[in-house]
């Protein structure tokens, strides 16, 4: 390997070490108008895939102080995903179906 080539392991070696570690991803499926499971305990960065399995739509969010999101209406079969990145517990809830509750444990 050359020289130029070793500048460009070099440069690619310290880009990768800067890189931010990804998270996991939970699944959590909503099925017949329910969580399941109905609390799940993460960490600060992993991510959160909602998937719907009803054969109507859901709307997903969260009012938690530091935590809040929505994400918008979710058709049957599709997928939509959260990152959670501060400590605390989470409330999940379905806008259009307020039954739906999930608990989120980040720490």
């Amino acid at each position: 390997m050359g020289a130029a080539g070793s500048r460009i392991g070099l440069a690619l070696s310290v880009m990768l070490a800067a890189a931010p570690a990804l998270g996991g991803e939970y699944v959590i499926e909503q099925r017949d108008k329910a969580f399941h499971p109905v609390s799940i305990a993460i960490r600060p960065g992993d991510a959160i895939a909602f998937t719907n399995a009803d054969p109507f739509v859901h709307n997903m969010f969260s009012a938690t102080p530091g935590a809040e999101f929505n994400l918008g209406a979710q058709n049957p079969g599709e997928r939509k995903a959260v990152v959670l990145r501060k400590p605390g517990t989470v409330d999940v809830e379905c806008q259009i179906h307020p039954k739906m509750r999930l608990t989120v444990v980040v720490k």
